[in-house]
């Protein structure tokens, strides 16, 4: 996790519509050839933006290095995404009460 915090971008207020929210999430999927995490953030309200792909070794499953930068996330990993996609429509970009009080119900969310 400390991987992924030091490769985001600082992070702005929630409602500041023209940058990024500090709020977002972190894959982290034991794959066949390497720990390859995507992390995504949310940005200009309704963007969802990602950092280069970062996986480790089996061998050495928490030191993350650089993963391919083409790579948004395998098959098995976009049910999460579809998931946190509605969460955050449905919950932050609704304008229901405050910033405060979307984010904590976007946060209560959970897939299973």
């Amino acid at each position: 996790m400390a991987e992924a915090f030091n490769r985001l971008p600082t992070p702005g207020s929630l409602k500041d519509a023209t940058g990024n929210h500090g709020v977002g999430f972190q894959i982290v999927h034991f794959a066949e050839i390497a720990v390859v995490s995507p992390v995504f953030y949310w940005q200009w309200g309704s963007v969802l933006s990602n950092i280069r792909q970062i996986r480790a070794k089996w061998e050495t499953p928490t030191i993350f290095e650089n993963g391919i930068e083409e790579i948004v996330g395998c098959i098995w990993e976009m049910d999460v995404v579809s998931f946190e996609i509605n969460a955050w429509k449905n919950t932050l970009l609704t304008g229901a009460g405050t910033p405060k009080e979307r984010l904590s119900a976007y946060i209560e969310r959970r897939l299973i």
